[in-house]
C-alpha cells in the first residue's frame, strides 16, 4: 500500500467513524437540550481537521497509534460529557477535566441515577461501545488482521444503527443485530478480497473528502442556513463555548442596579454585642432544599430539631445560597462576597478575640480542594473522614462517634464550630431504616426526606452530647444548608448546575437566649457572618457585599449562578430583583423570565434575550466569574 493510499484510508476511516460516534452522542444530548441532532458543517470541519492531522502520521506507526488512542479517549470523554449533561447539567471538556477527575469520587453518590439512566436507555451504551469497536478496527488495520478489522467495522456500523434508532440492548433483538453484524462483516471481507486495486480509490477518497469539506467551508460565508452557521459541540469540548458581552448598550439603571457590586464594611446594628463572648455553632446541612422540607412542603421532611430551633430563632423567610455548591458556599459564607478578591476577613477577627475555630465534616475535605479553601478561610482545625478514620457506614452518626475529638479541638475558651453532615448528599443514606423510613416510595426526594430527618436527629443528639462535655448555655446556633437540591425542576437533578430555587434556596435560623425570635424577609450566605460579628460585638473593616440581618432584610438584587460552567462562564445564571428573575442556561438553551417562585412568565424573545445575556455577562464579569479557564485559582469547584 502506498503512503498516500495509507493516509487516505486512515483519513476516511477516522473521519466517518468519529462522525458516526459524535452523531450518536448528539442523540443523547438532544434529549434534554432541544437541539438538532444532524451533523453541521462545523462538526464536519473540526472532525476533518482532526482526522487529517492524525492520518498524516499513518506512515509512523508509534505516533499514529498514540494519536488514534488520543482520539478514542476524547470520544469517550465526550460521551461521558453528554451523559453528565443529560443527568446533572455538568459539562466536561478539556479545560475542566483535571478538576472533574480530582472530585470524581464525589459523583459516587449519584451512581444510582447514572445506573437507572443506563438501564432505562441502554442505547446510551452504543456510543462508548462504538468507540471500542472503532479503536479495534483501526489497530487491526495497522496490524494487518483483516478478519478482526472486518468484524470491528461491522460492529461499529451495527452499534451506530442501534444508537440512532435508540434500540435497547436485550436478548429479544440480539439475533437480529448479530445477523446484521455478520452480514456486514462478510460484505466488508468480500469487498476487501475482491480482485480490485483499492489503493488508488483509498487515496482519492481521502483527498476528495478533504477537498469537499474545504469547499463547503469556503461556501459557508454565502449562506445563513443552520447547517452552515451552527457551532459544533466538538469545538466546545476542545476549548469551550463563550458567553460574549455582545454589542448591546446597557442602560444606566441596569448598570447601577444589576451590574454594580456595592461593597462596604458591615455597619453595627442596635443589637451590636448582644451575644458578646458567645460560642458559635454553624450547621450547614448538605443539600438542604427549602422546598423539600416542612413547612414549605406540607408532606416534606419534618426536621424536629430545626423546627424547635426555629420557634425561638431569628428566621429568614427566604434564604439564598446564591451558588448551589459546597465549596462556593464556604467561600460566600467566609468572604461575605462574590469571589472578586479572595479575601477571608471573618475568622481572623474571631481568632483575634480568642476564639478557637474548627470545621468538622463527615466526608473528605480533599474533594475539589475544599481543604485548601478551609485553610484560606482561617480554620485552626479541620476534621473529616480521613483525619478521624470515620466509618462511612455510620453516616452522620460519626458525629456522635467523634464528639470527644471535636470537643478537644475546641480548646477551653470561646469557639466557632462549623458542622457539615453527609447523609443528605445523594444517594441519601439512611442508617436506621426502621426509625427513619416514614416517607415511602422509590423517588430520590423520598430518600432525601428520610435521610434529612435522620441527619437532623443526629445533629440534635450531637449538640446534646457536646453539651454534656462543656457549657453551651451561651452559644449561638445557626442552622442552614450549604445549598439546595433539584428533584426535577426544569429537568434538573442534583445540585451545582442551576440557579433554580430548588438548588439555591435553603433555610436559615439563628438561635441564642439573648436574641429575640423574629423574621427577616430575605437573606443570603453573604449575610451570615456579618450578622454573627454584629451579635458578638466584633467590628469588621473589610468592604464586603454582605450585611448584618439585624438591620432587616437584604433586598438588593442578587446574581445567582451555577458552579458548572460553559466555556468562560457559569452554565446557568439568574438575576433576581424582587419578584422578577431572568434565567439563562447556556447548556440547555433556556432563556426565561420567571417570578421569584420560578413560575415561567415568558420565554424571552431573541432581542431581549440578547440584552439580558449582555447584562448577565457584565454582572458576572464584575463579580469575578468570567474566566477563560474552566476554574480560576480563586474559583475552586466542589460538590
Amino acid at each position: 500500500m502506498s503512503q498516500w493510499s495509507h493516509v487516505g484510508l486512515s483519513l476516511t476511516l477516522i473521519f466517518w467513524g468519529a462522525l458516526a460516534i459524535v452523531y450518536m452522542q448528539r442523540k443523547i444530548y438532544a434529549l434534554r437540550n432541544y437541539v438538532d441532532t444532524r451533523p453541521r458543517l462545523d462538526d464536519v470541519w473540526v472532525l476533518c481537521l482532526v482526522s487529517t492531522v492524525v492520518s498524516m502520521a499513518a506512515p509512523w506507526p508509534v505516533i499514529y497509534g498514540f494519536l488514534v488512542a488520543l482520539v478514542g479517549l476524547s470520544l469517550m470523554i465526550m460521551w461521558l460529557d453528554v451523559v453528565l449533561v443529560h443527568l446533572f447539567g455538568f459539562e466536561v471538556n478539556l479545560n475542566n477535566l483535571k478538576i472533574f477527575l480530582q472530585g470524581a469520587e464525589s459523583f459516587s453518590g449519584d451512581s444510582r441515577e447514572i445506573m437507572d439512566a443506563l438501564v432505562k436507555r441502554s442505547w446510551f451504551l452504543a456510543a462508548p461501545l462504538a468507540v471500542v469497536a472503532f479503536l479495534v478496527a483501526i489497530y487491526a488495520q495497522m496490524a494487518g488482521s483483516s478478519s478482526v478489522r472486518d468484524v470491528a467495522f461491522a460492529a461499529l456500523f451495527v452499534l451506530f444503527l442501534m444508537g440512532v434508532t435508540k434500540s435497547r440492548f436485550r436478548l429479544i433483538g440480539a439475533p437480529v443485530w448479530l445477523s446484521v453484524l455478520a452480514g456486514i462483516a462478510a460484505l466488508i471481507g468480500f469487498l476487501a478480497d475482491a480482485d480490485v486495486d483499492w489503493s488508488w480509490w483509498q487515496a482519492v477518497a481521502g483527498g476528495a473528502l478533504l477537498l469537499g469539506v474545504m469547499a463547503l467551508k469556503l461556501l459557508a460565508q454565502f449562506f445563513d442556513a443552520p447547517f452552515f452557521t451552527v457551532r459544533s459541540p466538538v469545538r466546545d469540548f476542545i476549548h469551550g463555548a463563550r458567553l460574549n458581552p455582545g454589542s448591546v448598550d446597557l442602560n444606566d439603571e441596569d448598570r447601577q442596579r444589576h451590574v454594580a457590586l456595592p461593597l462596604a464594611p458591615p455597619s453595627p446594628s442596635e443589637s451590636f454585642g448582644l451575644c458578646r463572648g458567645a460560642n458559635v455553632i454553624l450547621i450547614t446541612m448538605e443539600s438542604l432544599a427549602r422546598d423539600s422540607i416542612y413547612p414549605a412542603k406540607k408532606n416534606g421532611a419534618r426536621l424536629e430539631f430545626m423546627e424547635a430551633l426555629a420557634s425561638r430563632s431569628l428566621v429568614s423567610k427566604m434564604h439564598y445560597a446564591c451558588c448551589p455548591n459546597t465549596n462556593r458556599a464556604i467561600q460566600h459564607l467566609y468572604q461575605g462576597n462574590y469571589p472578586v478578591n479572595g479575601e477571608y476577613p471573618f475568622l481572623p477577627l474571631l481568632k483575634a478575640q480568642g476564639y478557637r475555630t474548627a470545621y468538622m465534616m463527615i466526608s473528605r475535605t480533599r474533594f475539589f480542594n475544599l481543604c485548601d479553601i478551609l485553610g484560606e478561610a482561617g480554620f485552626d482545625e479541620v476534621l473529616d473522614r480521613d483525619s478521624l478514620g470515620l466509618d462511612p457506614g455510620r453516616g452522620d452518626y460519626a458525629f456522635l462517634d467523634s464528639v470527644d475529638a471535636i470537643n478537644e479541638s475546641l480548646g477551653d475558651g470561646p469557639f466557632f464550630l462549623h458542622l457539615k453532615n453527609e447523609q443528605t448528599h445523594s444517594p441519601y443514606q439512611v442508617v436506621n431504616k426502621a426509625r427513619f423510613g416514614r416517607h415511602e416510595g422509590e423517588g430520590r426526594e423520598v430518600s432525601f426526606c428520610n435521610a434529612a430527618e435522620e441527619a437532623d436527629s443526629v445533629l440534635a443528639a450531637f449538640i446534646d452530647a457536646l453539651g454534656e462535655r462543656r457549657d453551651l448555655s451561651n452559644t449561638l446556633i445557626i442552622y442552614t444548608g450549604d445549598h439546595g437540591q433539584s428533584f426535577g425542576e426544569f429537568g434538573y437533578v442534583s445540585h451545582s448546575s442551576s440557579s433554580v430555587n430548588g438548588q439555591v434556596r435553603t433555610p436559615l435560623m439563628m438561635c441564642h437566649p439573648a436574641l429575640p425570635a423574629g423574621e427577616v424577609a430575605r437573606s443570603t450566605h453573604f449575610d451570615v457572618m456579618p450578622t454573627v460579628l454584629d451579635l458578638l460585638g466584633v467590628h469588621c473593616e473589610s468592604s464586603i457585599f454582605g450585611r448584618s440581618l439585624l438591620h432587616g432584610a437584604n433586598h438588593r438584587p442578587l446574581l445567582l449562578y451555577s458552579q458548572t460552567r460553559k466555556g468562560n462562564a457559569p452554565s446557568n445564571a439568574s438575576l433576581l430583583d424582587a419578584n422578577n428573575k431572568i434565567m439563562v442556561d447556556l447548556i440547555y438553551g433556556y432563556r426565561y423570565r420567571l417570578d421569584a417562585e420560578d413560575h415561567i412568565i415568558e420565554k424571552l424573545p431573541p432581542a431581549e434575550a440578547g440584552y439580558q445575556e449582555a447584562l448577565l455577562y457584565a454582572a458576572l464579569e464584575k463579580r469575578g466569574l468570567i474566566s477563560d479557564s474552566a476554574f480560576s485559582p480563586r474559583q475552586k469547584t466542589g460538590g
